[in-house]
């Protein structure tokens, strides 16, 4: 007897599913496989979440269901670190009772278990969230943590008319430049100087290289890259082999970095961000009206931007000290503060830090990431209400949990280093960088820089 139309359907479906957890395996082996001569691997995100049909809920799920059953030998078996994932939530359709519950339900179970995915919020409150409720568009967040400015189809920086819509598919940033806000201010103290005044010299130079940098590229010849920018990779790359890119850059993103806001909060009045914040608030907000104003004069999309500062963190700490010394809880670590993040000793509960970062959070629209560290071990649930809680407030949330597995036994747990079962200290850490996922520790050595590691070990809150 034949299989029904629905026998036959299931079956269909389970050779689909089959093959996206092939494919989604596939990338996963590619992506962390190929490193350059740097030994570097290609930093790719993907964002996913939103799709509602029965196959796009499968292909989200399976990639979901592919990073947290992990790569490797069967009994040793680890997330990877590419692509990064993003889960795009919507309040409306992830919601309890919801019809993509079942998918937010997934992603929550792979946060528990990889880390992985990140958590942008597109219902809560914000830029990302305002342009996704307003046009129904989504800001996906590029590398770990930039975001584009709106680019309007029709009138550019600004909207033609109440039906112009924004463009963010195809769309890149120029680069990011980053202020080292605790020398500036150093800087004013030991000449005397208005702080705010030196600040200027620093933007306008910042502005200086952004403008160059704007019109060097666009000397170059779309021939440079032919599928980026001849045969539409990039949004308006249609240009003929020899034209000039150009035309191209009008709806580029250029941003101001900042970092070691932490440390500028403790030069100004000897406090942390966690015990004051205000001088802090009130720098962040003066930068945003100078960009916002070159923006303006120059016709260039500038933006500020919360640096990430993986090797920086170091190398800032070493720039102050040659000087202006060592100066406690501003250059007496091995490293500043990431962006605008609670210093990453502060004895603070999540929540704290979800809220204390908040303050900050619109006015550093050109790329950020809240994240904290989860000292719950596995908690399904606490994790959910944590997450949860950073969607209403519009987060880029991620989840910080440590990762520790015994590459002798498999062992796994949290932050281990040395494995309880079999005493080895052949382990394999992984640990967030900042806005993404990297190894501390391959079989037992590190492959990151001394800053960063002296970061990690003191790290409490984050």
């Amino acid at each position: 007897m034949g299989l029904s139309f629905e026998q036959a359907r299931q079956e269909a479906l389970k050779d689909v599913n089959t093959d996206f957890n092939q494919g989604f395996q596939g990338w996963e082996y590619k992506f962390n496989t190929v490193a350059s001569s740097r030994g570097d691997y290609p930093f790719i995100t993907i964002t996913l979440g939103l799709g509602t049909n029965e196959y796009e809920k499968m292909a989200s799920i399976a990639a979901l269901r592919t990073r947290m059953n992990g790569q490797g030998k069967k009994e040793c078996k680890k997330p990877v670190l590419f692509p990064k994932i993003v889960f795009l939530y919507d309040e409306n359709l992830h919601g309890p009772g919801k019809e993509l519950e079942d998918v937010f339900e997934a992603g929550i179970e792979c946060s528990q278990k990889s880390m992985y995915p990140d958590w942008l919020s597109l219902t809560g409150e914000g830029y990302v969230a305002g342009i996704y409720k307003e046009y129904g568009k989504v800001i996906s967040p590029m590398g770990c943590r930039a975001f584009l400015s709106p680019w309007f189809e029709r009138g550019g920086m600004t909207p033609a008319d109440e039906n112009d819509e924004p463009i963010f598919v195809g769309r890149f940033n120029i680069g990011a430049i980053s202020l080292h806000l605790p020398m500036i201010y150093a800087k004013s103290q030991k000449e005397s100087k208005d702080f705010y005044e030196v600040l200027d010299y620093y933007l306008q130079l910042i502005r200086k290289i952004h403008i160059r940098t704007y019109d060097y590229l666009g000397e170059m010849r779309a021939s440079t890259n032919p599928l980026a920018y001849c045969e539409g990779g990039f949004y308006g790359g249609h240009l003929g082999f020899h034209d000039k890119i150009k035309p191209l850059l009008k709806s580029a993103t250029a941003s101001f970095g900042i970092t070691a806001l932490n440390e500028l909060q403790e030069l100004y009045n000897g406090k942390s961000l966690v015990e004051d914040g205000q001088f802090a608030i009130e720098v962040m907000e003066y930068i945003n009206k100078r960009v916002n104003e070159f923006k303006k004069e120059d016709g260039n999309l500038y933006a500020l931007y919360g640096t990430p500062a993986e090797n920086l963190c170091g190398l800032q700490v070493k720039q102050f000290r040659e000087k202006y010394g060592v100066i406690a809880n501003v250059s007496d670590r091995g490293y500043v503060s990431n962006s605008f993040h609670c210093h990453v000793t502060e004895d603070i509960s999540p929540i704290q830090k979800q809220d204390l970062e908040g303050r900050f959070w619109d006015l550093m629209n050109g790329g950020k990431i809240q994240y904290v560290k989860y000292p719950i071990s596995y908690n399904k649930e606490a994790i959910k209400t944590l997450i949860n809680r950073a969607m209403k407030m519009g987060f880029y949330e991620g989840v910080n949990l440590s990762l520790s597995y015994c590459d002798d036994c498999g062992h796994q747990e949290l932050n281990m280093d040395v494995c309880p079962k079999c005493g080895s200290r052949n382990l394999t850490k992984i640990d967030r960088m900042n806005g993404y996922l990297s190894y501390s520790r391959v079989k037992g050595d590190t492959r990151l820089n001394e800053a960063k590691m002296e970061e990690i070990k003191d790290r409490v809150s984050m």
